[in-house]
């Protein structure tokens, strides 16, 4: 057998026969970022006991114990005597054999729209044995949903929304983000090209965008507008270069509706300056 499994196993043995509690405890580790925010969302942050070295927001939640990043840390995990793992499309996977050997209840669940995003919400609220915070959070998203919905009536804005840089990608119209970009009232020039393509300079140029979104770490937008024909852009003319809060796009999560409303103002802004 494995040591690692051996000495994990030994903790686990450990910490659950002899420590005295609660058996009916619901004891929470988020393996992600998008888990640790929906149950502080949902105002069941008693429950957690451990999160991720990614998880960085509500910034409170830093006051967890971490139990690692990509390279889970097994034995703090046992120690911390956990009822419930919990993860976002499978992230972490691939301990999932190990998890079940050692008697720990892990749980993935996909997150690749809005709508599912709304469902976990109700089904991490269900396990933490708090239904009503899943119901109150369903009912609350759909209005905000329901107050930022597109208006068939204007054109969408054309987008061109760039994810990283080496190498250049975007991300496309059947995306996570292409979602929230429809959501805004926004289309999506790189549709029927998967979900993050390689981005072609030349088709950027001839698209054309009204507006360019930038989401991940930069130093300076000034680099951005230098590059190579960049300048015939009528998103670069006119000033509509931004840059957004990676982790509010990348995250499935209930701050996705706070990036849906960035993009709205932006939008908004571009159709009231024509």
């Amino acid at each position: 057998m494995n040591p690692r499994l051996i000495t994990a196993l030994l903790i686990f043995l450990a910490v659950f026969f002899l420590t005295p509690g609660n058996t009916s405890e619901i004891r929470v580790i988020s393996l992600v970022p998008s888990q640790t925010e929906m149950i502080y969302a949902l105002g069941l942050e008693d429950c957690l006991i451990g999160r991720s070295d990614y998880c960085n927001f509500p910034p409170e939640s830093q006051q967890k114990p971490s139990i690692g990043n990509m390279e889970l840390n097994i034995e703090k995990i046992v120690s911390l005597r956990p009822t419930l793992l919990l993860d976002t499309n499978g992230m972490h996977q691939r301990y999932a054999p190990l998890f079940q050997q050692l008697g720990l209840k892990y749980v993935n669940m996909p997150t690749t729209s809005l709508q599912q995003v709304k469902e976990a919400a109700m089904k991490v609220a269900d396990m933490l044995g708090n239904p009503q915070a899943g119901r109150n959070f369903s009912d609350d998203w759909d209005a905000q949903l329901g107050k930022i919905a597109p208006d068939l009536s204007e054109k969408p804005v054309s987008v061109y929304f760039e994810i990283w840089d080496t190498p250049t990608q975007a991300a496309g119209d059947s995306s996570f983000i292409g979602e929230l970009i429809r959501q805004a009232g926004g289309r999506n020039i790189f549709a029927n090209q998967g979900d993050y393509p390689v981005v072609n300079s030349e088709t950027l140029i001839n698209e054309d965008p009204e507006v360019i979104l930038l989401s991940y770490p930069i130093t300076s937008l000034d680099s951005i507008r230098k590059r190579p024909g960049w300048n015939t852009l009528r998103a670069i003319k006119q000033n509509r270069l931004y840059a957004l809060d990676q982790d509010l796009f990348v995250r499935p999560g209930p701050r996705n509706l706070t990036a849906v409303n960035r993009l709205h103002e932006i939008f908004k802004k571009v159709r009231s300056d024509e």
